[in-house]
């Protein structure tokens, strides 16, 4: 299972009063830019297979892939793979 933590980075551009991080409510319409944007995946990731778990529903093994660098460009994902390549299976 793959997820990232990380949101949009701070910068200029965005509509007035809104931002990555910034919830607003415009035109009795609630935005809130990046909260479906895989920032919940761990915790998804975690209750998903509690889940499974509880109903005693068999699965397979699960690898549980995390990062923090998906809005920049995932520069150190792939050398953690590899690296680790041999416990992921």
């Amino acid at each position: 299972m793959y997820g990232h933590m990380d949101k949009q980075p701070h910068f200029t551009g965005w509509r007035e009063g809104t931002g990555p991080t910034t919830p607003a409510i415009i035109d009795g319409l609630l935005y809130g830019r990046g909260g479906a944007d895989d920032g919940y995946a761990l915790p998804g990731s975690i209750l998903s297979i509690k889940a499974l778990q509880q109903q005693n529903k068999p699965h397979g093994r699960i690898v549980i892939i995390i990062e923090n660098e998906e809005e920049s460009g995932s520069e150190h994902l792939m050398s953690y793979v590899d690296k680790l390549t041999e416990k992921i299976g």
